[in-house]
């Protein structure tokens, strides 16, 4: 839910989501609805939903999952610190989403240091096509997403208000204009539905540097 409220039915259970004003100033609601189950939106205010749907052949229960259910992390330091959020994750029984939300403030830069996970190459990494789905704070501002590789990929996008971005391969670090909030949802699926990303060699020493960074900012 990115705003607004809906009640959801599914195979005759009923479930409501509180309000949820914008993806700025409050958490969010989410639902996870099994494969094979019939699905009824109905919404209770102008509402803004995104749906993310994966193949599964898990058999599993619907999950209303709560603002205090969301597990909000502070990742990074300095210019890279942002909130990273769960909200579908290893807690409910998914085969191959991951969902979240990552809101960068002004200026800042997340996905840093700079990851990817477009191969499976275990223990290190794991595959998972991703989707980022874009607001911004104000409306008029802007942010850059940068998705490349050390062969044959470098692409810069402007990002603004309802853009979508999908990762298929490389890394792809996020930076906020100054003066601009940049939120993304991010959307993951994969067949071994493990989160291991490989960092950057160019950049992972900053994540080594992030415990001494931490200490002289006290």
């Amino acid at each position: 839910l990115l705003s607004g409220k809906i009640t959801i039915e599914t195979d005759g259970e009923v479930f409501e989501t509180g309000y949820r004003k914008d993806v700025f100033s409050s958490e969010a609601w989410g639902f996870y609805c099994p494969s094979g189950r019939k699905l009824t939106l109905k919404a209770s205010f102008d509402s803004e939903i995104a749906i993310a749907f994966a193949p599964s052949r898990i058999d599993a229960e619907p999950v209303l999952v709560k603002p205090e259910d969301v597990r909000i992390r502070r990742v990074g330091i300095w210019n890279w610190r942002r909130d990273v959020k769960d909200i579908i994750d290893s807690r409910i029984k998914a085969e191959k989403l991951l969902l979240g939300e990552t809101v960068n403030p002004p200026g800042n830069w997340s996905s840093w240091p700079p990851h990817k996970h477009d191969v499976d190459d275990p223990p290190n990494e794991y595959r998972m096509e991703e989707v980022y789905f874009f607001k911004v704070n104000p409306r008029t501002g802007f942010g850059i997403q940068r998705i490349y590789n050390h062969e044959d990929l470098d692409e810069v996008y402007v990002v603004r208000e309802n853009d979508t971005v999908l990762i298929k391969k490389g890394y792809h670090p996020v930076a906020a204009a100054p003066g601009s909030q940049v939120y993304y949802l991010w959307i993951l699926a994969g067949e071994n539905r493990i989160l291991l990303p490989h960092d950057d060699p160019d950049w992972s020493w900053q994540k080594l540097e992030e415990p001494l960074l931490k200490e002289i900012m006290r």
